[in-house]
């Protein structure tokens, strides 16, 4: 993997909308993002197309014209979406994976960013980020979660991750057009989970579960041998649902079919949004179920995805999870 330079104050940041468009209708939480950066000493850049309004942030050529354009420009350090969608996977054909290779941006997102994870990943053999996004964490009220930007820096400014640690969680739902100044305040206590026991090494690879299998079957779908597979689960069809445990159990069944499990060393799973008690426990029984003929660990409640705070996962770097130690770590240089 093309390992990156580290990300300094003084360094641009390009904002860009490769699947929703959700940047023009909640532009008061970009301006939150906005102001983060700029006090945190950064410079930011918005894709022409950035604001964008409907289901997709404009056709797939002004979508891909954002991102390319933030690859092509010298002064563009990091490139961050304002949220995830479904589409992402509309702009694989027209992205210069060639160029990013060569300007080694860091990139970051997470859901349906998951596929650009992938491609980057297998076409450009950049280390890219399964992290934080413009509307969603550098967005939120008052501010950023201190949690999530210790990981985010940890990741992209210093490039050394170390040992990971739960941390209280929020699926806390707020009609972003109905509070606008408004803190998520439910928190929940959180601690590892081991579903099944063990030591293992690999590099990280994975993501959103159903976004994931929108590249299975392309010439971005990776290999997974040797991997520590990390997955999460998105939202519901409709906003601050959770996603349900039908789906859950297809998308691990197309998993299975397509031989991925027998390629891991070990499962790392995130927090499932806005699922109960019940939920979590049937959600655990299921994946014990479905891969009762592998032995390699599985470890839960990691804070990645669709809850916040969150930590910053980098992928193809190597990583080792222990359930007799009850740790995470992400001991790799990341950053040059």
């Amino acid at each position: 993997m093309i390992k990156l330079l580290k990300l300094c104050p003084g360094d641009a940041i390009g904002f860009v909308s490769p699947s929703a468009g959700l940047a023009g209708v909640f532009k008061y939480r970009v301006k939150r993002a906005i102001n983060w950066f700029e006090n945190q000493g950064f410079k930011v850049k918005l894709g022409k197309y950035f604001f964008k309004k409907g289901y997709i942030a404009g056709t797939l050529e002004q979508r891909a014209q954002d991102l390319n354009n933030m690859i092509y420009d010298e002064e563009v350090r990091a490139i961050i979406p304002a949220i995830g969608g479904n589409h992402s996977v509309q702009l694989l054909s027209l992205i210069d994976f060639k160029a990013f290779a060569k300007q080694q941006k860091i990139f970051l997102g997470f859901s349906d960013i998951t596929v650009l994870h992938l491609a980057f990943y297998t076409a450009s053999r950049v280390t890219t980020f399964y992290g934080p996004m413009v509307l969603t964490q550098f967005g939120e009220y008052p501010k950023p979660h201190d949690y999530t930007i210790q990981y985010f820096k940890k990741a992209v400014m210093k490039g050394f991750i170390g040992v990971v640690k739960p941390s209280s969680y929020t699926d806390e739902f707020l009609d972003w057009a109905k509070f606008k100044n408004k803190a998520r305040t439910k928190f929940k206590p959180n601690k590892f989970k081991w579903l099944k026991p063990g030591t293992a090494k690999g590099k990280l690879l994975g993501g959103c579960l159903p976004s994931m299998l929108r590249v299975a079957g392309t010439r971005y779908w990776p290999s997974f041998k040797n991997s520590l597979l990390f997955l999460e689960t998105p939202e519901g069809v409709k906003p601050g649902t959770p996603y349900s445990l039908e789906n859950v159990d297809r998308d691990l069944s197309q998993l299975l079919e397509f031989g991925v499990f027998d390629k891991v060393n070990g499962l790392i799973l995130g927090i499932p949004y806005r699922y109960t008690s019940t939920m979590k426990n049937q959600f655990y029984k299921l994946i014990l179920e479905r891969l009762k003929n592998y032995d390699f660990p599985i470890l839960a409640n990691v804070n990645f995805g669709h809850t916040d705070p969150i930590i910053t996962i980098p992928y193809g770097v190597k990583a080792e999870i222990s359930s007799f130690n009850n740790t995470f770590m992400i001991n790799d240089k990341i950053l040059v």
